[in-house]
């Protein structure tokens, strides 16, 4: 399974919104390797709004089946306060699944390397593939939550002001400081390069 896979499954619904637990139980029916997806809420001392991927530990439902792969999905506690802030999120990270090897941040020195490169806003050419992987992950998810078959419907009355970002946010049940970058017409050349020109 490819991102453009699970993106087909998300636009073959009859409507929106997108769920996130249709996304994690169709990721753990189709990708090869992950078998299960655990999500975990986590209480931190100073609430940072913040989620994390990582591949967990290896497992298998009985003795005699293959052992699979475990994904986790970390996410502050203060995300509860607001479903659209969290499904968002945890959408972006369940987006991880899809990392090279490369763009995995699976040591403590990576994600030292990751949290730098997220204070200071590399070039694109000094950019590790971890600190790329985040920004089209952010893009994953609003392909996937927005998906394009349904997006374009609300596209003419966005743009002539009959839908406000709040009618979108409702509609997608999104975040609202997400909506004016689904809207915008980098959307067509974000799908043109996740869904119709994919990476295999």
């Amino acid at each position: 399974m490819i991102f453009a896979d699970l993106y087909n499954y998300a636009e073959s619904l009859p409507k929106p919104p997108v769920g996130f637990e249709f996304l994690r139980k169709t990721v753990v029916a189709h990708h090869p390797t992950i078998g299960r997806v655990d999500v975990y809420a986590v209480e931190y001392p100073a609430p940072n709004n913040q989620a994390h991927f990582r591949h967990g530990d290896r497992d298998r439902t009985s003795p005699y089946d293959d052992d699979f792969e475990v994904a986790e999905i970390i996410y502050c506690h203060a995300l509860e306060a607001d479903i659209r802030e969290r499904r968002y999120a945890l959408t972006k990270e369940l987006m991880h699944i899809f990392d090279g090897p490369e763009a995995r941040v699976d040591t403590k020195e990576k994600f030292s390397t990751l949290l730098r490169e997220i204070q200071n806003r590399p070039l694109p050419e000094d950019a590790s593939a971890m600190f790329l992987s985040e920004l089209d992950t952010r893009w994953m998810a609003a392909l996937i939550l927005c998906p394009k078959r349904f997006r374009d419907q609300y596209l003419d009355a966005y743009r002539n002001k009959e839908l406000a970002i709040y009618d979108i946010a409702e509609i997608f049940e999104i975040p609202e400081w997400v909506v004016p970058f689904v809207m915008d017409d980098y959307y067509d050349r974000a799908y043109q390069k996740l869904i119709t020109a994919p990476k295999s």
